[in-house]
């Protein structure tokens, strides 16, 4: 696949999910949902915060946060991520 031709798609993929960034915030290579309720709203999720748990997965590069559904009855809900930049580690 050319190069272009990646673009594009990589365009199309994010213009479906484009009414959801307004509830994301990036800061220092953390990208954080900064309005879990209004995220909800707009997936068509009833939010009651007690059928919801917080999961976070880490590794040494880096950092997931989901909420999952109590009874697994819904989708996870990605509220967090962060990537470590190997070009700032040092060795």
């Amino acid at each position: 696949m050319e190069p272009s031709e990646r673009k594009c798609q990589k365009f199309s993929v994010s213009k479906k999910y484009e009414d959801l960034v307004q509830f994301f915030k990036m800061e220092r290579g953390l990208v954080a949902c900064t309005d879990i309720d209004d995220l909800m709203k707009t997936l068509n999720i009833n939010h009651n915060p007690l059928d919801w748990r917080p999961f976070i997965d880490s590794s040494n590069l880096s950092l997931k946060a989901v909420l999952l559904h109590n009874g697994n009855t819904q989708p996870s809900i990605p509220i967090g991520h962060s990537v470590l930049d190997r070009s700032r580690m040092r060795t």
